[in-house]
């Protein structure tokens, strides 16, 4: 069994993961949002239309990332912000969090983000598990890791 060194999933981490994947997966939206209040910016003040739309076109985004922040910071989020350890063998993962430990196996991961910092491993849609890079002890223990929830 490899077990690799404790991490702890940061509040300001979490708010960044949420609000990048926000901002990736409505990138679309917001750019067109802005667009079309730069082109009712010139009427901005001369009806009630323009200005609401302006307004609303350069707020929304903004408002959004406020609220995902807010959210993130939330007290209903206080356990995946405890300290974990992972540990792993051939065929399960082993997460152990304030004396629980939860066996996950590799089959259930439905999807893996990779950053340069982190992995995101998926066991939904909305639910997803944190892994950093730096936890692991060798690349050796990485690259087993790896092929162990790549075999899915």
């Amino acid at each position: 069994m490899i077990q690799t060194k404790n991490y702890i999933l940061t509040k300001k981490d979490y708010a960044k993961i949420i609000i990048s994947k926000r901002i990736k997966k409505s990138w679309w939206l917001y750019a067109i949002m802005i667009v079309m209040g730069l082109i009712y910016l010139p009427s901005f003040g001369k009806d009630s239309f323009s200005s609401f739309f302006v307004l609303f076109a350069f707020i929304y985004p903004i408002a959004i990332v406020i609220y995902l922040w807010v959210w993130a910071y939330s007290k209903g989020h206080e356990p995946i912000f405890s300290e974990t350890k992972l540990s792993f063998d051939d065929n399960f993962l082993y997460f152990e969090q304030s004396e629980n430990e939860t066996k996950l196996s590799p089959g259930t991961i439905q999807n893996i983000v990779s950053n340069n910092d982190y992995l995101l491993l998926y066991i939904s849609k909305g639910r997803f598990i944190y892994i950093p890079k730096n936890i692991f002890y060798s690349t050796e223990d990485f690259n087993k890791f790896s092929s162990l929830i790549n075999r899915t």
